[in-house]
C-alpha cells in the first residue's frame, strides 16, 4: 500500500555512528520492553524513537456511501487534527521513559499505511546505520525462541539496505541481530546474534577493518613510503564503536606497528650502512607476503563464515519448509477426519431415516387399532347416552311429580290461612340448586352484573332462557316457610314497569327475574360503554314510569315501599322501557342486618331513613326527586341538589341542564326542577295527587310528538315472547320436554303430527308433557297492555 499522506516529522541531521534507533509501536506498555533493551545495552548512546503512524481514512468512516468532496472540510481537517494530537501525546510518553531513564533522546516518525514500508522508508532517507526493533510480541517469547515470528520485522530483515545493522529483541531479551556490511555488495547477511565477545564478532571486527583499509589504500603508482605511511594500526572501534576490544585486534595493530619501527630501524641502517639496504629491501619485501598472506587468510575466514551463515539459512529455510509442510499434512488429516465425520453423520442420518419409516409403519397400525377403539368407545357412548336419557326422563318425572306437589300444598296452606289462590298469574317456577349453578357456570365472577346490600346478581341461561338471578345475603329470611310467603307476595305484584320474577330457588334464597339487554339507568346516564346520551323525551317518560310503578307499589294493601330506589335499580329492556328491580326486597332481609356504613351514606336515600331505619312511603318520595334531577341535569348526585337550588335562584338554570339530551323545552324543565327539590323537602309532595298531575301530561306529549311516534313504530316484541315455530307474540305459552317455550297450538300440532324430536334442537324428547309457563304469559299480557 502507498502512503496516503507521507511527512517526516523536520529534516534533522544526526551523528549516525552515535544515534541508536528504536522502533516503537502504537501501545507503549508492549514497546516499552524494546526501549528498555536498547537504554540497558547502548549506554551512553543517544536514542531515537521511530514510529510509523497508519492514518485511520476518512471515506473508509463514512461507509463508501459518500465521495471525499461531499465531506465537509473542517470535519476532516479536525479529525486529522485529532489523530496528529494523539500521536504527539504517545511520542512524548515514549520520550518521557527515556528521560527518566537518564538517556538523551529524539523522536522521529513517518505516516503511512504499511508499518514496514515505512520503517524502510525512514532507513533509506536518513541512511540509518543502527536499528533495534521487536522481533515478535512478548506472549510468543520462550528460550527457545531463535527466529522472527513478527512479519513486519521479518519483511524489515529481508528488505532493509545492506548499510543497516539491526537488532531484534522481545521481552528484554535480545533474539536476533542482521549484520550491516558497507562494502557496497548486494547480499545481506542475516546471522543468529552471539555473545559480544564470540569470534565471530571479533571476524565481523576485522572485516570492518580491512574494509576500511581498502577505502584508503593509495594507488598503485604511489611509492613503498606512501604505502607504509597509509598502513598505520585503525582503531576498530572508531569505526565501529559497539564492538568492544579483542584479541585479534590488538595483534593486527602490533603487527602494523612492528612492521613500522623495523622500516625506521632500515632507515637509520641505511644510512650508517649502505651494504644492508638490499637485505632490508628484500625484508621489507618479505613482510608484505606475511601481511597479504595474512590478509589472505582472514579473507578465506571470512568467506568460510559467510558460507556458514548461508548454510544457517538454509538450514532455518528447510526447517520452515519442513514445519509447512507438515502443517500441509495436518491440515490434509482434518479434512479427512472432517470428510469421515460427515460420512459417519450421513450414516447416521440414512438410519434415523429407516428408523422413522419403520415408525410410520408403526404409528399407522396403531392408528387403524385407535380407530376401532374409537368406534367401540362411540357404540359405548352411544349406550350411555340412552341410559343418561332414560334417567333424565326419569329425573324431569319426578321433578314433574314434586312441583305438582308443592303446587297441592301451597294451595292447601291458602286455605288453611285463608288466602285466594284464584289470583291469576300468581304460578311462578321452581328451580333447584343444581339448575342455578348450571346457569350461572358455578357462579363465575365474569358473568356476575351486580352486587349491593341486597345481595349478588348474575347473568344467567336457565331453560334456554336468559335470567337475571339475584342470590339474597346468607342472613335472609329466618326460616324457609317465611321466605316463600314473602316471594308469594312480591309474585303477585305486577306491572309492566316492575321486573318480572320468573320464579325462585328456596335451596339457594335466590329470585329468578327476566333479564333486561340495556342495563340501568346509572349506565346510560353514564354513558357507559360509549352509549349514546338518552333525549329529554325519553328521560320524562322514564320518570313518568317509574312514577307509575311506585303509585302502584304504594296503592297495593299492604303497602310495599321501594326502599331502595336509584338509577342502578332502574333498568332498561331493549325499547327503552324503564322497570324497577328490588322492589320490597327489604321485606326478605332481617331488620338491622342488611345496611352497612356504605348503605348509610346514600345521597338517594331519605335522612330520616338513616335515622331510625324504617321505611315509609316518603323514603320513596326524596328517592324520586334525586333521579328527577340525574335526569335534568346528568350530573353525579353528590352536591347536585345545592347545584340546583343555587341556580335556581340566580336565573342561571340553563347552566345546570344536560345538553347532550337535546334542547329542553324551558318552561318543563324549570317545573320538574321545583318538584324534584319539593321531594327532596322536609314537606313532600304525594304521588297521585302532585308528582302525577305534572309528569302525566308531559308523558303524553312526548307520546304525542312526532319523535316518539317513530320510536314507537320501531319497538319490537322481546324475541322469548315469540313463538319459535308460528314467528308470532305466543297467546297460550307452553313449555314443552327440550325447556323451550312453544304457543299451545303450535306445539300440540307438532307432537299430534308424528313427531318425537325437539323442533328446536332435532333431539328425542324423553315425554310429551306439556306446562304452561304462567309468568311468560303475565309478562307477555302487560307488555301488549301497554303498547
Amino acid at each position: 500500500m502507498g502512503s496516503l499522506v507521507e511527512e517526516i516529522e523536520g529534516d534533522r541531521e544526526y551523528d549516525f555512528e552515535d544515534v541508536i534507533f528504536v522502533a516503537v509501536g502504537k501501545n507503549v506498555e508492549k514497546s516499552k520492553t524494546t526501549l528498555d533493551w536498547a537504554v540497558d545495552n547502548f549506554p551512553g548512546k543517544k536514542i531515537c524513537v521511530l514510529h510509523v503512524h497508519r492514518p485511520t481514512h476518512v471515506l473508509a468512516l463514512t461507509d463508501g456511501k459518500l465521495v471525499r468532496g461531499k465531506l465537509k472540510q473542517h470535519a476532516v481537517e479536525a479529525f486529522q487534527k485529532l489523530e496528529r494530537q494523539r500521536l504527539q501525546e504517545r511520542l512524548d510518553e515514549y520520550l518521557l521513559i527515556l528521560d527518566h531513564s537518564g538517556v538523551q533522546a529524539d523522536a522521529l516518525w513517518i505516516e503511512m499505511d504499511s508499518v514496514e514500508k515505512g520503517i524502510l522508508e525512514i532507513i533509506a532517507r536518513h541512511n540509518i546505520r543502527w536499528l533495534v526493533m521487536g522481533a515478535a510480541a512478548d506472549k510468543y517469547y520462550s528460550k527457545k525462541l531463535v527466529e522472527l515470528k513478527s512479519k513486519k520485522a521479518t519483511f524489515v530483515c529481508q528488505n532493509a539496505p545492506v548499510s543497516c545493522h539491526i537488532w531484534f529483541a522481545c521481552k528484554g531479551c535480545l533474539i536476533y541481530t542482521r549484520v550491516g556490511r558497507q562494502d557496497g555488495s548486494s547480499r545481506e547477511i542475516a546471522t543468529p546474534s552471539p555473545p559480544m565477545d564470540s569470534p565471530l564478532i571479533t571476524e565481523q571486527a576485522v572485516m570492518l577493518s580491512e574494509s576500511v583499509l581498502r577505502e584508503r589504500s593509495p594507488e598503485p603508482q604511489e611509492d613503498a613510503n606512501v604505502v607504509r605511511r597509509n598502513l598505520r594500526p585503525i582503531s576498530l572501534r572508531s569505526v565501529h564503536p559497539n564492538l568492544p576490544s579483542n584479541g585479534v585486534v590488538d595483534t593486527y595493530g602490533s603487527i602494523m606497528l612492528q612492521m613500522d619501527e623495523e622500516e625506521h630501524q632500515g632507515q637509520a641502517s641505511n644510512e650508517t650502512d649502505q651494504q644492508l639496504e638490499v637485505s632490508t629491501i628484500d625484508d621489507h619485501n618479505l613482510k608484505q607476503e606475511v601481511f597479504a598472506e595474512t590478509m589472505k587468510r582472514w579473507k578465506e575466514e571470512n568467506d568460510a563464515i559467510e558460507a556458514a551463515c548461508k548454510e544457517k539459512a538454509l538450514e532455518s529455510l528447510c526447517v520452515k519448509e519442513m514445519s509447512r509442510r507438515k502443517e500441509m499434512e495436518e491440515l490434509l488429516e482434518r479434512e479427512k477426519q472432517e470428510v469421515q465425520k460427515m460420512k459417519d453423520q450421513h450414516d447416521e442420518f440414512i438410519k434415523d431415516l429407516q428408523m422413522v419409516k419403520d415408525q410410520k409403519t408403526i404409528l399407522e397400525s396403531q392408528i387403524v387399532e385407535s380407530q376401532c377403539v374409537v368406534e367401540g368407545l362411540e357404540e359405548k357412548m352411544f349406550s350411555a347416552v340412552e341410559l343418561l336419557i332414560s334417567f333424565k326422563k326419569k329425573r324431569d318425572d319426578l321433578r314433574i311429580e314434586h312441583e305438582n306437589a308443592i303446587r297441592v300444598l301451597k294451595n292447601l296452606r291458602k286455605l288453611v290461612n285463608g288466602g285466594d289462590s284464584s289470583f291469576p298469574g300468581s304460578q311462578i317456577l321452581e328451580f333447584s340448586f343444581i339448575e342455578i349453578n348450571n346457569a350461572t357456570r358455578d357462579f363465575d365472577p365474569s358473568w356476575k352484573i351486580g352486587e349491593g346490600k341486597y345481595g349478588s346478581v348474575y347473568k344467567g341461561l336457565l331453560r334456554h332462557m336468559n335470567v337475571a338471578i339475584k342470590m339474597l345475603p346468607s342472613y335472609g329470611s329466618q326460616s324457609l316457610l317465611e321466605f316463600e310467603n314473602e316471594v308469594e307476595i312480591l309474585s303477585r305484584i305486577r306491572h309492566p314497569n316492575l321486573v318480572t320474577i320468573i320464579g325462585t330457588c328456596p335451596e339457594s334464597r335466590s329470585l329468578v327475574f327476566e333479564y333486561l339487554r340495556n342495563g340501568s339507568l346509572e349506565e346510560r346516564l353514564a354513558c357507559k360503554n360509549k352509549s349514546p346520551p338518552l333525549p329529554w323525551q325519553t328521560r320524562i317518560r322514564i320518570a313518568s314510569e317509574i312514577c307509575s310503578a311506585l303509585i302502584f307499589l304504594h296503592s297495593n294493601k299492604p303497602c310495599i315501599p321501594h326502599g331502595n330506589l336509584k338509577p342502578s335499580k332502574v333498568l332498561l329492556d331493549s325499547n327503552f322501557v324503564s322497570k324497577l328491580i328490588d322492589s320490597g326486597i327489604y321485606r326478605l332481609i332481617p331488620q338491622g342486618k342488611s345496611t352497612d356504613t356504605s348503605a348509610l351514606s346514600s345521597v338517594y336515600m331519605d335522612p330520616v331513613y338513616l335515622e331510625n331505619g324504617e321505611v315509609t312511603r316518603e323514603s320513596d318520595v326524596y328517592s324520586f326527586g334525586m333521579i328527577l334531577l340525574r335526569l335534568l341535569t346528568g350530573r353525579s348526585a353528590l352536591g347536585i341538589l345545592n347545584d340546583v337550588k343555587c341556580s335556581i335562584e340566580t336565573e342561571n338554570f340553563n347552566m345546570v341542564l344536560d345538553r347532550t339530551a337535546g334542547n329542553w323545552p324551558l318552561e318543563e324543565a324549570q317545573l320538574l326542577a321545583h318538584l324534584a327539590i319539593r321531594c327532596c323537602d322536609t314537606q313532600r309532595p304525594d304521588f297521585v295527587s302532585e308528582i302525577w298531575s305534572v309528569l302525566g301530561p308531559m308523558r303524553d306529549s312526548c307520546v304525542n310528538s312526532a319523535s316518539c311516534l317513530e320510536a314507537k313504530e320501531l319497538r319490537c316484541a322481546p324475541s322469548h315472547f315469540v313463538c319459535p315455530i308460528f314467528q308470532e307474540v305466543m297467546k297460550d305459552p307452553i313449555i314443552a320436554a327440550d325447556g323451550f317455550t312453544y304457543e299451545a297450538d303450535a306445539i300440540r300440532g307438532w307432537l299430534d303430527s308424528g313427531h318425537d324430536r325437539s323442533p328446536m334442537t332435532n333431539l328425542k324428547l324423553e315425554h310429551c308433557n306439556l306446562v304452561p309457563n304462567y309468568a311468560l304469559l303475565q309478562a307477555i299480557q302487560e307488555w301488549q297492555q301497554q303498547y
